[in-house]
């Protein structure tokens, strides 16, 4: 099993390119969860060729692979700039690329940069658009519909639902919430760019309530490849006003803990595993988000139970 990359670019703020005349102020973006599951939207790239790309809340800047890039014929330049991506997995430099547009559904994306990625296949997509360069206040994922709303307005309301409000800690331009395993309280980054979440040492140390808490266990793959991982087993996983029994959860250590100083706080990647189970609103204004649970708190088939305390 390979966990998917929390990408985080630490050199070089984003290049901002203007939003266009006409930009709406509510737009729609459709989106699939693929079989490895990742959500992956269409991005449009100089106005012509339609690739997929990987919209990602854990991440500070675009990348796009080699492949996509020679379809608008773009290269990096005989000596580029150069980017540190980093995720689970080992730190990366990338050459940086010009790029003229992309825009994913009807929404422009506000950058005129990427790091030219011809080193790593992601599981679904080699390309990666930064949730933060898309424009508009609010952030809206309704997983129940595979659409992505952005809009100007504060988050629109949702009825016959249950809602959770929890504020928004910006560490390293990545949004924080704070949630609570066994009863210790941590930081969880909203990582839509995840497919599995996962706790740090530090996390999974002071969740554990018995010896074997946490224990090595080894994940199969489809081709009889064997990857060992340990796992925390917990009795309660709390996210604002909602809790999980019986959680279990990897866990990992990733590398851009170090480098924003967290690696001895209790961390966690947030992934798609347990966010496709709400509708998860961000507003970015007021640094807050909305997780909400349609028909009284339960929707079947999001691979998570969860209930309102």
């Amino acid at each position: 099993m390979k966990l998917t990359s929390t990408i985080a670019a630490l050199l070089a703020a984003l290049t901002l390119a203007p939003l266009g005349a006409h930009a709406s102020v509510s737009d729609n973006i459709p989106f699939q969860i693929t079989e490895s599951g990742h959500m992956v939207v269409t991005l449009r790239l100089d106005g012509r060729e339609d690739v997929d790309a990987i919209v990602d809340t854990g991440a500070t800047f675009p990348i796009i692979d080699s492949q996509s890039a020679s379809l608008i014929g773009i290269a990096p330049p005989a000596s580029p700039a150069l980017i540190e991506i980093i995720g689970l997995g080992d730190v990366r430099t990338f050459p940086v690329i010009e790029v003229d547009r992309m825009s994913v559904g009807p929404v422009r994306v506000n950058a005129a940069q990427a790091a030219y990625n011809n080193k790593v296949r992601f599981p679904s997509t080699g390309n990666v658009i930064p949730a933060s360069s898309l424009p508009h206040r609010t952030l809206d994922f309704d997983f129940e519909r595979s659409q992505l709303r952005v809009y100007d307005g504060a988050p629109a309301h949702i009825s016959r639902s249950l809602i959770t409000r929890l504020e928004i800690i910006r560490i390293g331009g990545l949004p924080f919430i704070e949630v609570s395993v066994n009863g210790t309280k941590g930081l969880a980054l909203i990582d839509t760019g995840a497919s599995v979440s996962v706790v740090n040492s530090a996390f999974a140390e002071g969740a554990s309530r018995a010896r074997h808490s946490v224990r090595d266990i080894e994940l199969v793959g489809a081709t009889g490849n064997v990857t060992p991982v340990k796992v925390l087993f917990s009795r309660r996983f709390e996210i604002g006003d909602f809790e999980v029994d019986r959680f279990n959860v990897i866990v990992s250590n990733p590398e851009f803990l170090d480098r924003f100083g967290l690696s001895d706080t209790p961390v966690m990647i947030l992934g798609l595993d347990i966010l496709k189970a709400f509708r998860v609103q961000i507003d970015r204004d007021q640094d807050l988000a909305r997780f909400a649970l349609p028909d009284r708190g339960r929707r079947p088939g999001a691979g998570v139970s969860l209930r309102a305390r």
